[in-house]
């Protein structure tokens, strides 16, 4: 109804201006024909008819409208209230539920955090406890290879002691023997021939080298056990004890590290320590018990006490340091000018150049070896001789690479060096260095000299020394004419006495020559025999004497006393007196020999040349004779 009343209301405007036009009285205005007109005022009569009658309808009809209307309002609200109700009850009942899952959830989440926890907290205490058993572990098995390496280091102390006891023993046991063949042969008036041969080897048994282990750094992974043991074995020589604190991060440390290695090469009378507090906890812990608190740290002993430290890689001041408490070797600088003269007498340098020789050649490895340094010694003392005024021939680097090859890495290298004068100088690097006055002392020439002739030929000549090439090795048999190669000595032709004096001159000026013909009496026993047998004099002389046989198989056996004889004029007289008739003659020249001078005078050999073959000899035993190793000395570093 509503509607029809609004399209009504709607369209009551058109019907409006159409009866307007439709009364309208001007022709020209007029916008419908008459009968049009009549048709336009009839429909709006019946149109407002119709309207009337709908408002009329309306007022009839709405309060049942209004009614209903309300009644379905009503209708709608309760329904509204209803489902808003459910509504209302199912989200009360969503959001309990939400909750429940909410707390449920964070019951679980609890529960399982309280679960992670506890397992994070015994992984905590089972991580520990393994760290705790490894570093037990750790701790158990260094202290194990420490006891292990002092008792590996005193059995091997104790082995060595051994060995230099047998060795010893065999060498008084030899002199002994020597002794003993030299009373038989020789007139009891007459001084012993070995004691100038025995001298440098005595020296040497007389004065022990120090321990070779010093010269080079001690590495400890040991801690405290490991660094007492060190600090008791420099006690008990009196020396300076190094100790170098460092780490393997630590950039300082690693850069001083060379220098300080060098200074223990170049100064073997004290002992150098390196503790790294990364090798192992023990050295860490001895670094805590010490209080280091930077790297590197050097600590200064004598006598198990410290006694200074030093912070830092500040190397001339760690030179300076070792330097000032080395009681040792506590040396200054040289004075300006020509410097302190040495005080030492010719006898004294003498007797020091031999205990150093002796010392020496016991750290060296072999002959070759030790006739090396021997000629290096002499190329330093010859540049001093040759130029005294200059700086640069009176000075040596410690730290010089071919100075330690050659010389100063071995035990009496750097007191061979002392004992000719220099002397250990605490300068930016160690030094040694001879003052101009010590350069001028009259006894430097004559030591040179002096050990210049005992050193072994050699191929190869030494600059400084006789500056002649040695003579090239001579056939020891060569003036026998082959007869030693029959299997008896019978057989020899004769020899004048010139050519058994040449002969002789050959063995006493040639060791290996001298050795060949030992190794030959050696290797045939029944030699002096087969000589005896076409021989009556000399087989009567052993008859009457049935040791007289054994006794020069045993001379001729032995390169040393048969280098003694042959420089004993008495034994040679006997030897050449019988060269007229052969070798198988030599007895006859025994029994027709003069009597022997009342004293030990080789002809020929002064005071000087006596000792320096006494000398050569000495460096000699036990090689066979044999030369240096045919290189070429060191020019000056």
């Amino acid at each position: 109804m509503d509607a029809s009343l609004g399209l009504l209301a709607a369209s009551k405007t058109q019907m409006d201006k159409m009866q307007r036009n439709a009364k309208e009285t001007d022709p020209d205005k007029q916008t419908y024909g008459q009968a049009m007109r009549e048709k336009v005022l009839a429909l709006a009569v019946r149109f407002d008819a119709v309207q009337g009658k709908g408002e009329d309808l309306k007022a009839t009809i709405d309060p049942l409208a209004a009614e209903e209307a309300r009644a379905k309002d009503a209708e709608v609200r309760a329904a509204r209230e209803a489902e808003e109700a459910a509504r209302l009850r199912q989200e009360e009942e969503a959001r309990k539920a939400e909750e429940a899952r909410a707390a449920a959830a964070a019951a679980a989440a609890a529960a399982e955090a309280e679960a992670q926890r506890a397992k994070e907290e015994e992984e905590q205490r089972l991580n520990a406890e393994s760290q705790a058993a490894r570093a037990k572990a750790a701790e158990e098995a260094a202290v194990a290879a420490a006891v292990k390496i002092a008792q590996e280091e005193a059995a091997a102390a104790e082995a060595k002691a051994a060995a230099e006891a047998e060795k010893e023993r065999k060498r008084e046991e030899s002199r002994a023997k020597k002794e003993a063949l030299r009373e038989r042969t020789a007139v009891k008036s007459q001084p012993d021939p070995a004691q100038l041969a025995s001298m440098l080897s005595s020296v040497t048994a007389a004065a022990p080298a120090a321990p070779k282990t010093w010269g080079s750094v001690r590495h400890i992974v040991g801690g405290a056990v490991e660094l007492r043991l060190l600090l008791e074995e420099a006690k008990a020589a009196g020396a300076l004890t190094v100790v170098d604190w460092s780490m393997t991060t630590c950039g300082p440390c690693q850069r001083i590290k060379p220098i300080y290695e060098q200074m223990a090469r170049t100064r073997p009378t004290a002992l150098f320590v390196g503790v790294d507090t990364h090798a192992s906890p023990l050295n860490a812990d001895l670094a805590r018990e010490a209080q280091v608190s930077a790297f590197p740290t050097f600590h200064f002993y004598l006598d198990m006490q410290r006694k200074a430290d030093l912070v830092g890689a500040d190397t001339a001041r760690l030179a300076m340091m070792v330097q000032q408490h080395d009681p040792i070797d506590a040396t200054k600088l040289p004075s300006e000018g020509e410097g302190e003269p040495n005080p030492a007498t010719k006898a004294d340098m003498q007797a020091a150049i031999l205990k150093a020789l002796g010392e020496l050649k016991e750290s060296t490895a072999n002959m070759d070896e030790f006739v090396t340094s021997v000629r290096t010694l002499l190329t330093f003392v010859g540049n001093v001789l040759a130029h005294p005024g200059e700086d640069k021939y009176r000075s040596v680097k410690m730290n010089n690479n071919t100075f330690n090859q050659r010389l100063g890495r071995h035990n009496g290298g750097v007191a061979a060096m002392e004992a000719f004068g220099f002397k250990r100088v605490a300068d930016a690097e160690p030094m040694l260095v001879i003052s101009k006055a010590a350069a001028k002392h009259d006894g430097l020439p004559e030591m040179k000299a002096l050990l210049e002739r005992a050193v072994p030929a050699s191929p190869t000549p030494v600059p400084g020394a006789s500056g002649a090439s040695p003579p090239p090795p001579m056939d020891p048999f060569a003036a026998m004419g082959g007869g030693m190669g029959m299997p008896g000595a019978g057989g020899m032709p004769p020899m004048n006495p010139q050519m058994m004096q040449q002969m002789m001159d050959t063995f006493a000026s040639n060791p290996q020559a001298l050795t060949q013909m030992s190794e030959m009496v050696r290797n045939n026993p029944g030699l002096i025999q087969q000589a005896a047998a076409s021989n009556p004099q000399m087989a009567q002389m052993l008859q009457a004497n049935p040791q007289m046989a054994q006794q020069i198989a045993q001379m001729a056996a032995d390169p040393a006393a048969l280098s003694a004889a042959l420089n004993n004029p008495f034994a040679r007289s006997m030897m050449g007196a019988g060269a007229g008739a052969g070798a198988g003659d030599m007895g006859a020249g025994m029994a027709a020999a003069a009597p022997p001078p009342p004293e030990f005078a080789p002809q020929g050999m002064s005071e000087d040349e006596m000792l320096a073959e006494a000398l050569r000899r000495s460096m000699e035993e036990n090689s066979g004779g044999s030369g240096g190793d045919g290189q070429q000395p060191p020019s000056q570093p």
